[in-house]
C-alpha cells in the first residue's frame, strides 16, 4: 500500500528491545513505538520493569554506538529493529 504521493510509505513505528544489566525489556519480542518518540520514553519503562531505580549518568548505545536520548529514533537515524544497549559509562584506564 502506498500514501499516494508515488513514494515508499516513510515507517512511523521501530520495534524496540531494551537490554541492560539487570534484563531485557520486554522480556520477550520487542515494543512498537513511534518513530517521533524520544529514546527516553523507553528507557523510562524499562528501568520500571526490570526495578532500576537510579539511572543516573547511563548511556545508550546502538550497534556501539551512542544515541541521545532526548531526541527521537529519526533523528537518531533509527529504523526498523533496534536494540539498545542500556547502561553505565565505561569507566577505565586512559590510553597513553
Amino acid at each position: 500500500m502506498t500514501d499516494g504521493h508515488g513514494g515508499d510509505k516513510p515507517e512511523t513505528h521501530v520495534e524496540v528491545v531494551v537490554v541492560t544489566t539487570s534484563g531485557r525489556y520486554p522480556t520477550d519480542g520487542t515494543d512498537r513505538v513511534p518513530t517521533h518518540q524520544p529514546v527516553k520514553v523507553e528507557l523510562a519503562k524499562a528501568a520500571r520493569a526490570l526495578g532500576i531505580v537510579d539511572t543516573t549518568g547511563w548511556v545508550a548505545r546502538v550497534d556501539g554506538r551512542e544515541v541521545d536520548v532526548e531526541k527521537n529514533y529519526l533523528e537518531n537515524g533509527l529504523t526498523g529493529a533496534v536494540k539498545i544497549d542500556y547502561g553505565p559509562r565505561e569507566g577505565g584506564g586512559g590510553v597513553e
